[in-house]
Formats: C-alpha cells, sequence, structure tokens
C-alpha cells in the first residue's frame, strides 16, 4: 500500500486497463511533480517510519524505493530528506526489517542436511544497500556531504548485522556450505561491492578514499571471519579488479595519458595497493595462500611495468614494503614465487634496445666478442653449481629470452657521462634470467598512454626513447630495492640495519644466489653497453638519444649490491661473527656453498680493482674509436703523463663512482682478518689481490682519494703485522 508514494515521487502515472465500453485504454507516463507536492509525499513517508515502524512488514522495499528516487532528485532539500529516511531505516528500524532465524542447508560434503543462521528479511538489508549507494555515487559530485554520511552509515549497518550473525549459535554450523548460502557472504558481500562501484565510479576524491577505507576496514576487521570462497571472492572479483585498468591502460575510457594514469594511482591505487600490502601481511599464510600471493605479486608487476617513473617507484616501494612484512612467514616456495618475480622485471626492464635499435649488426658483433672472452679472464662470473641449483624444476631459466611484460621503461640512469668507455676484462657473458612460471593475471599491454602536451618531435618526447629511459630507471630501482633490503648502505646497527641482517638469514643459499645472478646479469649489461662506444654513438647519431648515453650507475649499483651480499655470505662461510645473532643453521649452510661464494666474490673483487684503477687511460681510449674491446687493460700506478686537465676530470669521475665498492671490498678484507684466530682467509685474499692493492694505492694517491688510500693502507700494515710481510711496510712508508 505505500508503492503509490513512489509512484507520487516520481510522477509516474500508470496505465489504466481498458473500460467495458471499448474506449481507448490510457498508457503509463512520467509527470513533472511540483517540490512542495514531493515534500509532502516525503513527509508522509517518515512520518509513517517514525509512529509505525513495528507494523510495516513488507512496506519496507517501498519506503528505501522512496528514499532512492530522492536521491536522484535535483532539489537539495528533497535529497536531504530522503537521506534522512534511509539513514533512520539504517540506524534506528534495522531488527523490524530484518532478523535471524535458521533455516536447513545441505552441506557440501554430502552429509545430511543442518540448521544454520539465516538472515529473514535480508532483501531489505539489499534494498538499504542498493538506496544508501545512490546517494554515494549519484550524489558524490554535487553533494558529496551526503555520499560520505551514505558510506558511514553503509558501514555500520553492515557491521552491526555482521556482529550479530557472528553471536547466534548456529554460525558454527555454517563452514561447510555453498558460497551462496552463508550469511556472511549474503550480508557483506552486496556491501563491499557497492563500496567498490563507488569507489571506481565517482569523480570526488574525499568521497571515493572515504569509501575505499571502509572497504579495507571492514574486510581487515572481520577477515578472521571469512571463509575461503569469501577470501576468494572479495580479492578477485573487488580487490585485484580495482586494478583492472592497469592491465591495458590504452583500452579504458578512465585514462588518455599517462598524467591521468598517474593522478587516478597517486590519488586512489597507491593507497588501496598499501592496503593489500597490509591485508595480505595480516591474514598470511592462515587465511591467505601462496597462490593468492602469487596473485598479489601479479598485481605488484602491473603497477611497476607502467610507462611512467612514479608508478615504477610506488611499485617498487610496496614491493619493499611486503617483503619486509612477510619474510620470516615465508617458505622455500614463497621465497621462489618472490625471487621468481624480482628476477622476471629484472630481466624485463634490461633496455636491450639500446643495441637492438642500432641494428641487430651491433648486438651480434657485441655478442661474438664476448663469448669469446677466454675462460680464465680473471673478470668472468663462474656458474652456479648444480648443488646449489635445488629446485630448478620451479624456476626456468632464460638468457635473452622476450620477456611477457612488454611496456615502456629517467634520463638520470642514461648519463651523458663518457667516463665509463675504458674496456676492462670485465666483460662477462649476460648470465641467464631466472624467471618465475606460472602467470594468474594478464600482463600489461603493451600500447604505452602518450604524455599530456607531448608532441614527438623532440628527441626526449620520442616513443624509442622514452621507452629505454623508462626501463633503464626501473632497473636502477630494482637494484636500490636489493640494497635496501640487505642494507647495502646502511652503517651501525640500529633498526634498518637488524632487519636487514634478518631478512638476510631467512633466504637461503639458493635464493640468494637467484637474486646474485640478476645484479651481476644488470652488471654485465650495463658495462657491456659503456664499452660499446660505436653503439653509444650510433644512438646518437640516429637521434634516438640526445646527449652520449652511459649505464655506469647502473654498472655501479649494482656491483655495490652484489658485493654487499656476496661478503655477508662470505663472512659466515668463513667463521667471522659479522652479527651475533647469525644461527647456525645459517652459518653451516654457507659453508656448504663457501668455496662458490669465495671464487664468485674474488673475481667479482678484481673487477672492481680493474675498473678503477682503468680510470687513468680514459682519455687515451676515449680518442681511440678502433681500440679493440677483448684487449686487457694495463693497470698502471701512477698518473704523472697524464698531461691534460680534461683527463683528470674524467677520472675523478670513475673513480669516484667506483669508490663505495672499493671501500667495501677494503673493509671486507680487512675484517677477514678477525676469523676467530685463523688468518688463512685473510691471507688468501691478500695474496690473491696484492697485484691490485698495489696499483690501488698509486691510482687512489694520484686522484687525491684519501678513503681509499687510507683503507689500502690500513689492509696492508695488518698484512705486515699478521703475515710478517716486510713488503707491506714498505709500500706503506713510500
Amino acid at each position: 500500500f505505500l508503492r503509490p508514494f513512489a509512484d507520487i515521487l516520481e510522477g509516474y502515472i500508470p496505465e489504466t486497463s481498458s473500460p467495458a465500453d471499448g474506449s481507448s485504454r490510457r498508457r503509463s507516463a512520467v509527470v513533472a511533480v511540483d517540490v512542495m507536492v514531493k515534500d509532502m509525499v516525503l513527509r508522509c513517508v517518515h512520518q509513517i517510519v517514525q509512529a509505525a515502524a513495528l507494523h510495516i512488514r513488507s512496506g519496507w522495499k517501498a519506503i528505501l524505493n522512496v528514499a532512492q528516487i530522492a536521491a536522484r532528485d535535483g532539489n537539495d532539500s528533497i535529497a536531504e530528506m530522503g537521506f534522512v529516511i534511509a539513514k533512520a531505516c539504517a540506524e534506528q528500524h534495522g531488527p523490524q526489517m530484518w532478523m535471524l532465524a535458521t533455516a536447513r542447508v545441505q552441506p557440501t560434503d554430502g552429509h545430511q542436511a543442518v540448521e544454520v543462521v539465516s538472515v529473514a528479511g535480508i532483501e531489505y538489508f539489499h534494498e538499504l544497500i542498493d538506496c544508501l549507494n545512490e546517494f554515494a555515487v549519484g550524489a558524490a559530485t554535487r553533494r558529496p556531504r551526503f555520499a560520505l554520511g551514505a558510506i558511514d552509515t553503509l558501514y555500520v549497518a553492515s557491521v552491526a548485522l555482521g556482529r550479530q550473525v557472528l553471536a547466534h549459535p548456529s554460525y558454527a554450523k555454517a563452514e561447510n556450505i555453498s558460497l551462496d548460502d552463508q550469511p556472511l557472504y549474503r550480508v557483506w558481500m552486496p556491501v563491499l561491492r557497492a563500496l567498490h562501484e563507488v569507489v571506481m565510479h565517482t569523480e570526488d576524491l574525499e568521497v571515493r578514499t572515504r569509501a575505499l577505507d571502509a572497504f579495507f576496514r571492514l574486510v581487515m576487521a572481520h577477515g578472521q571471519h571469512f571463509s575461503r570462497g569469501l577470501w576468494a571472492s572479495v580479492l578477485r572479483d573487488l580487490v585485484f579488479a580495482m586494478f583492472a585498468d592497469l592491465r591495458d591502460p590504452s583500452a579504458s575510457r578512465r585514462f588518455a595519458t599517462v598524467d591521468d594514469l598517474e593522478l587516478w594511482f597517486s590519488t586512489t591505487l597507491i593507497k588501496a595497493l598499501r592496503h593489500v600490502i597490509a591485508l595480505f601481511s595480516r591474514y598470511y599464510p592462515t587465511h591467505l595462500s601462496n597462490a593468492m600471493m602469487s596473485e598479489v605479486l601479479e598485481l605488484l608487476v602491473m603497477c611497476i611495468a607502467q610507462p611512467s617513473e612514479v608508478l615504477g617507484k610506488i611499485g617498487t616501494s610496496c614491493l619493499q614494503d611486503l617483503i619486509r612484512s612477510n619474510h620470516a612467514k615465508w617458505d622455500d616456495e614463497a621465497w621462489g614465487l618472490v625471487c621468481g618475480t624480482l628476477a622476471r622485471l629484472f630481466n624485463w626492464s634490461q633496455p636491450r634496445e639500446l643495441f637492438t635499435i642500432a641494428g641487430a649488426s651491433w648486438e651480434a658483433e657485441n655478442n661474438r666478442r664476448v663469448i669469446s672472452v677466454s675462460t680464465n679472464d680473471s673478470a668472468v662470473l663462474p656458474p652456479i653449481s648444480p648443488a646449489v641449483r635445488k629446485t630448478t624444476n620451479t624456476l626456468a631459466y632464460a638468457a635473452n629470452r622476450p620477456s611477457p611484460l612488454r611496456t615502456a621503461g629517467s634520463a638520470a640512469s642514461l648519463s651523458s657521462t663518457d667516463g665509463n668507455d675504458t674496456p676492462s676484462p670485465s666483460t662477462a657473458p649476460t648470465t641467464p634470467v631466472v624467471e618465475s612460471i606460472g602467470s594468474t593475471m594478464p600482463i600489461v599491454s603493451a600500447k604505452p598512454l602518450p604524455r599530456a602536451g607531448s608532441t614527438g618531435s623532440a628527441v626526449g618526447d620520442k616513443p624509442d626513447y622514452l621507452h629505454i629511459t623508462l626501463k633503464c630507471i626501473l632497473q636502477l630501482l630494482l637494484i636500490q630495492t636489493l640494497g635496501e633490503l640487505f642494507g647495502a648502505n646502511v652503517e651501525g646497527s640500529g633498526p634498518e640495519s637488524q632487519q636487514a641482517d634478518d631478512l638476510y638469514c631467512h633466504l637461503s643459499a639458493h635464493h640468494l644466489f637467484i637474486l646474485l645472478d640478476c645484479l651481476d646479469q644488470s652488471r654485465a649489461f650495463a658495462h657491456r653497453f659503456n664499452m660499446n662506444r660505436k653503439v653509444r654513438r650510433r644512438l646518437v647519431e640516429m637521434g634516438v638519444m640526445p646527449t652520449m648515453p652511459s649505464l655506469l650507475k647502473q654498472e655501479t649499483g649494482s656491483v655495490l649490491v652484489e658485493l654487499h651480499i656476496l661478503q655477508r655470505m662470505h663472512l659466515d662461510a668463513m667463521g667471522v661473527a659479522y652479527m651475533k645473532q647469525v644461527p647456525r643453521a645459517v652459518i653451516s649452510e654457507r659453508e656448504t656453498v663457501a668455496d662458490e661464494v669465495d671464487d664468485r666474490l674474488a673475481m667479482l673483487m678484481r673487477t672492481v680493482f680493474v675498473q678503477y684503477c682503468s680510470a687513468i687511460r680514459i682519455n687515451s681510449v676515449a680518442e681511440d674509436d678502433s681500440l679493440d674491446t677483448e684487449r686487457s687493460v694495463q693497470i698502471v700506478s701512477s698518473a704523472k703523463n697524464t698531461a691534460d686537465l680534461s683527463l683528470a676530470k674524467r677520472s675523478v669521475v670513475v673513480t669516484s663512482s667506483w669508490h663505495g665498492s672499493l671501500i667495501s671490498m677494503l673493509g671486507h678484507i680487512a675484517e677477514l682478518s678477525k676469523s676467530n684466530d685463523n688468518v688463512k682467509p685473510f691471507r688468501a685474499a691478500v695474496s690473491r689481490h696484492w697485484p691490485e692493492l698495489v696499483d690501488t694505492i698509486g691510482v687512489a694517491a694520484s686522484v687525491s682519494d684519501l678513503d681509499v688510500v687510507g683503507a689500502v693502507q690500513r689492509v696492508l700494515a695488518i698484512a705486515g703485522s699478521e703475515l710478517k710481510l716486510s713488503s707491506a711496510k714498505y709500500i706503506i712508508e713510500e
């Protein structure tokens, strides 16, 4: 009997039946209704709700329909009265609209039917959701105050009803029934869908943020009561669906340019992504499995692989947060997923286009030269032994295999500094890249979005330039992420250092070697490019790059992090007490790969020595474009023959780039002298690198690198006292 109120408010004139005399019938129509009439209708409905709520049964649907129609009205006073009615129904008359009961349901395990809790009148709760959602979505732009109030009211009502269901004695029996029959699914899933719709279809930022917070607050607070089916529906249908536009931004109506994508991500999706990380951290592994973890990782891959430096930074930061928050809970399978994801990103972000754009012959020539390098070359790192590769059945190795990720990859990584033109014996073949298997979500589309105001005429606006530079910056972000996770740039024993130590102890040697392979591949690729002056010049001539590009920062950054990890493993394997909290099981495992760690570290250290000492020959190399890149660099210990001021400046550029790695290496050699009254590791390191130590102190003195001079003197002083080497004392005095 309340339906006419809705018809009057909407101006709907129903169709009448044909009269008995055969005259024409009147068709239904919609007419304009005066504001005073609408006001009278709403006041009448409000009075009925206040006075006769205990006697209303099926009329609740009509009452909520009246409020929903009012939400669409252009008059603010009419919409406000409709919101007052909807809020009163939700907060004051919930017990009259729905109540708890029991129903017999057939379990999914085939046993006999059981009585479980159900909600009588749940359809009225769903009508209330639709009504409040109309205020939240439809009125968000014109009336954000009503939209914010509707979101808060919806959250309070859903939590209250959910708590009643949880407190019912028959709730425990509702675990083995189908998803559609589960009471919490019927209560909370429609609410979450409504909040999801507000997030995805509302332009007002405050309303969108309020809905997003309410969505994740509900899941975070009550996720422990979710069944597996409800978790799967919430994550796949709602949470991951928020990021669906990232799979193919060019096909989305939401984004016309990269700037639109960055705005949407920075205002909404970054908050959603951090909520996802917090949600996973709380409910893994009790409620969320490794299968769901792979989808979270794939979501992060989609964010990182977007054609935007901003999104790359956000994605790598969230990946770092995920690892730090959950590393103590992960087993070998979970670590395999994480390391495989990192390797996949390293592989995709390698800017191979630097060679292919310059012409296939350039890369082919470079590859032939790399392959022809002698296996005795000290800078070629050895492959990982089969004993360490104990889970190759879950990870595939592919060298230069095209990645399924295809998006554009800042110019900061392609420095115009020519300080690393010098060839050296560290030209190593590209190491195989570890790629994860099994992707449960589609990867981002290959078609990039344009920049707002970009004409594409300038070099900096050309697709090839943007594609390459974004890949280079992502490579640096991944290196930086590993460096921060392992504390490569952290000194002392503060909270960050302790967190990095704890992360290191939870990683097996196998997974550490996977990450080391990624870093070494990054170093080797950057070194190949920095050596090949012909390719670099060709890129400038073709107009791809505005100045002579260089990957010096990528090369030195990857070496620094790789050294840090290898040195930690080496100290543990040699029995040096780097940190007292290292579990005995970790030390025992590191000891099993001691020989391999020692070989890899020694070769990498020799590469750094060579690169640092070769700085004084930069000028002559730069002038000689026909230099044979296979020829070994002769290390000289002074710069007395340098007569050109530009040579000195460029030498300082290279030596300063390798300064951090060299200081780290020399500190590690000195630390080996503390190996439990056993000088063998220190003796081996000094004997192996004695020529480089002697040459390094000369080069460091020539460029006034006093930190390196002091570090070498410290090592030589220890050698003189511990090993009774008179030559060390002589060198120090000189």
